[in-house]
């Protein structure tokens, strides 16, 4: 199993309490092993989840214990730690073909003593030096007397570090789900120009009159696309095209394209809208409604446009809404890293370098498009394989629950609004859909960084 099946597998909709029930009697040896790995997906009882798809029963005799060096035992504290957002590792037989399966053991991830790492544009100072914390790759990050600091690019302190500064940094959280950063390297955001691959990282856009057959706008040579300034200020219909795509339609409906703008502009984080037009590290958003019913989250374009199906957002109230706009602007502040250029053309197999001194190099001045939405696909967050796009995947999801946080939206609503926009059809009660993965990794950042199993839009970080 890939780390990328291993690491987005679904939460459950309710907390796991344990209680003591028979263990059915199968002899031992005719019992063949189930070891499986990832979230939590559904639980049916008190007594019975789901990981991966397998449906597993929890007995008296079941073992509970931590991932990694350590022992597991029946009477340990663990059994009430299956919650919302626990990462587990589960064992068990399977009686003669029988459902669920007996979980002999469940080890469960330390969430909190997990060393975490990453690299991202630090877009709110918390606090100032010298006990300075950032936002930065979705985290809160908080600089320590015992940090190890590194500045780059003409930078000699942390009173000279404030957002669009890059930070790469390691660390643990702390009791508060803060990151104390182990070592911290900051990198000033400036511009830097690579070979971006023809007809791949920038596909030809083309916009042209709804019922138009043979005219059209195409894109210019730097990959901008030739798209409105907004989808709130279309007056009537248009087409759009994406690379070797169909035409797909962009109503000029006032209420619905008004409502993405009014969203997706409010998510935008202040250091981007105070920016000056001509800085090279602007990122010039744009929201557009899209008719287009096998389109699920948001689609992220160059140059800041980020496109959301209108049957997605007839599902979605409001702060849902901002859950998949988030995603859409969180992949626009992403896709400026040219290390992430790089990890993509490995990770599909294109043997091609940056025109870069280094794969760590922030802001690319031609941005790929790496979006959270395949444009040929349609396919929708987390679903994406390969071991650095399940990274990318990841940081998204974090920065779209920051943003979200930041602009004053409900960010407990994002697992929902993946869980009502991804299916082709809702039925008469959504409770019943599971949560998809995007909903599984986003439940467990927020149990942890979001003041507890549901805090809403109140809470303090």
């Amino acid at each position: 199993m890939s780390s990328m099946n291993r690491l987005f597998r679904c939460l459950g909709a309710l907390a796991l309490a344990v209680l003591a029930v028979p263990v059915l009697t199968v002899p031992v040896l005719a019992q063949p092993q189930y070891p499986i790995e990832g979230y939590i997906n559904v639980v049916r009882s008190q007594t019975i989840f789901e990981v991966d798809g397998r449906r597993f029963f929890i007995s008296p005799e079941t073992r509970f214990g931590l991932i990694g060096p350590g022992s597991a035992s029946t009477a340990s504290p663990l059994r009430e730690a299956l919650r919302i957002g626990a990462y587990v590792q589960v064992d068990g037989v399977d009686s003669a073909g029988m459902q669920p399966i007996i979980a002999t053991t469940v080890l469960i991830r330390d969430e909190r003593n997990r060393s975490l790492s990453g690299i991202g544009v630090i877009t709110r100072v918390v606090s100032d030096a010298p006990n300075a914390v950032f936002e930065a790759d979705g985290y809160l990050i908080r600089i320590t007397p015992s940090t190890k600091l590194a500045f780059m690019g003409g930078l000699s302190s942390l009173a000279e570090v404030s957002t669009n500064t890059w930070l790469n940094f390691n660390g643990k959280r702390g009791k508060d789900g803060v990151v104390d950063a182990v070592k911290a390297q900051f990198i000033p955001g400036k511009p830097t120009k690579f070979k971006a691959v023809k007809d791949f990282e920038i596909p030809q856009v083309r916009t042209r009159p709804s019922g138009a057959k043979d005219t059209a706008m195409t894109s210019k040579a730097t990959g901008t696309p030739a798209l409105p300034d907004d989808g709130a200020s279309l007056k009537e219909d248009e087409q759009l095209k994406i690379g070797i795509g169909r035409w797909h339609t962009l109503p000029a409906d006032q209420p619905t394209q008004q409502r993405l703008h009014r969203i997706g502009m409010a998510l935008i984080p202040a250091y981007q809208r105070e920016m000056a037009d001509d800085n090279p590290s602007k990122i010039h958003f744009r929201f557009f409604v899209v008719d287009n019913n096998k389109w699920r989250g948001a689609v992220c374009l160059l140059d800041g446009a980020v496109l959301v199906s209108q049957q997605t957002i007839e599902r979605l109230n409001d702060d849902q809404l901002a859950a998949v706009a988030a995603d859409g602007v969180a992949c626009n502040l992403q896709r400026q890293t040219a290390r992430r250029v790089v990890a993509m053309r490995k990770d599909l197999g294109i043997d091609l370098a940056l025109d870069a001194p280094g794969a760590f190099v922030p802001v690319v001045a031609v941005a790929a498009l790496l979006g959270p939405a395949s444009v040929f696909t349609g396919t929708g967050p987390g679903v994406i394989t390969g071991d650095e796009m399940a990274k990318m995947t990841e940081e998204r999801l974090r920065i779209a629950l920051a943003l979200m946080h930041d602009a004053g939206f409900d960010p407990w609503q994002a697992p929902e609004a993946w869980r009502l926009a991804l299916p082709k059809k809702v039925p008469a009660n959504p409770a019943v859909l599971p949560y998809p993965d995007s909903s599984c990794y986003q439940m467990g950042i927020l149990g942890i960084e979001y003041g507890g199993e549901r805090a809403g839009k109140d809470v303090a970080r």
